[in-house]
């Protein structure tokens, strides 16, 4: 970890238009909730509201504190969390929410939950890793709010081949989170941000090696060159795919225009599990590929036991949607493919 790293950083901050707030890099997102979750207070004794509908990195962090997950389901416009099954959730061991940005399409309801979390005195932390360059009511993701975390793994709309960020609300907790992403060490991140090492330094708390090195921020920072660039491309892709899909009364699109969407996956869902089983095949069978995101987490064995709401609609969204191919510079070949595939079927 040296410059470089400290540039992407405030790259990335520029970018996504921090003032007040502040921006540090880790190695993965995984690492920044984990480091949320910790800077949030979460330990053991306390609970943290969360979407099984998202993917168990999210649920693992929480874990990892020694808190306990609680599902809440989701609503069906954005398949953003349900404000009032968080509603009906909460105890006096509530100690933070967690809000998933699905497919770059930021959560319908995101300031009702920010108001729920300020009467109960809850932190909120959003799971951006879908979302980087997405906008809530012409705000960049991560601009407000609360503590927000982004991904730059290999799939994502830029990547860094592995890495992740934290935005925190409060600029005196940088020094904290630059901590606890290398091993509780103090001093050294100043150091190595001017290519030096010290080797006077103290630990002061426990930490973990989620630091983001140079390499992966020189890839980092080389691709948020092109970041709307690639934006812009995939969101003509995805208005493309509803537009061809839209005459299909068997299909469910996204239901959004994409205007402030940074697309990070396409999805569409059908009428139940064994359609998309045989969506999947049919796919399959012309050299198409397809993914699933997400399964219900409440159905895992490690988290089976949680306490949870009634999650009908995440059971119904997570056997009905399939992911759809999507990525920076599709040829229109390969978008007709993937078009007729799905046309074809559901003649």
């Amino acid at each position: 970890m040296g410059a470089l790293t400290a540039r992407f950083e405030d790259e990335l901050a520029a970018y996504v238009g921090l003032e007040s707030r502040a921006l540090v890099a880790m190695s993965s997102c995984t690492a920044a909730l984990h480091c949320a979750f910790v800077l949030a207070g979460v330990g053991p004794g306390d609970e943290v509201i969360c979407p099984a509908f998202t993917y168990v990195a999210g649920h693992q962090a929480v874990s990892a504190t020694g808190a306990s997950v609680v599902f809440c389901d989701i609503e069906e416009e954005s398949l953003g969390v349900d404000v009032e099954s968080i509603r009906r959730l909460l105890t006096d061991r509530t100690r933070a929410i967690l809000v998933l940005h699905y497919a770059g399409i930021p959560a319908a309801h995101l300031n009702a939950v920010y108001e729920l979390a300020s009467d109960h005195g809850l932190r909120v932390v959003e799971d951006a890793a879908h979302a980087f360059g997405s906008a809530h009511e012409g705000r960049q993701i991560g601009s407000f709010g609360d503590l927000t975390c982004f991904s730059f793994g290999p799939v994502k709309v830029i990547t860094s081949l592995e890495g992740g960020a934290v935005v925190t609300p409060r600029p005196e907790d940088v020094g904290t989170l630059q901590e606890l992403r290398l091993v509780g060490v103090t001093k050294s991140t100043a150091e190595r941000y001017d290519n030096r090492r010290t080797w006077d330094y103290d630990v002061t708390r426990q930490g973990f090696r989620y630091h983001l090195g140079s390499i992966p921020a020189a890839i980092g920072r080389s691709q948020l060159e092109l970041a709307d660039v690639f934006i812009r491309n995939r969101q003509e892709y995805c208005r493309l795919y509803n537009d061809r899909f839209a005459e299909l009364p068997a299909v469910i699109t996204p239901q959004t225009d994409f205007s402030d969407v940074s697309p990070f996956i396409y999805f569409i869902r059908t009428p139940d599990e064994g359609t998309r089983a045989a969506l999947i095949r049919h796919l399959g069978e012309r050299g198409i590929a397809s993914g699933i995101h997400f399964l219900g987490a409440h159905e895992f064995s490690y988290y089976r036991d949680c306490r949870r709401d009634n999650m009908q609609r995440t059971e119904q969204v997570a056997g009905a949607i399939i992911t759809l191919p999507l990525h920076s510079f599709m040829s229109d070949e390969t978008i007709e493919q993937v078009v007729d595939g799905v046309r074809t079927f559901f003649a």
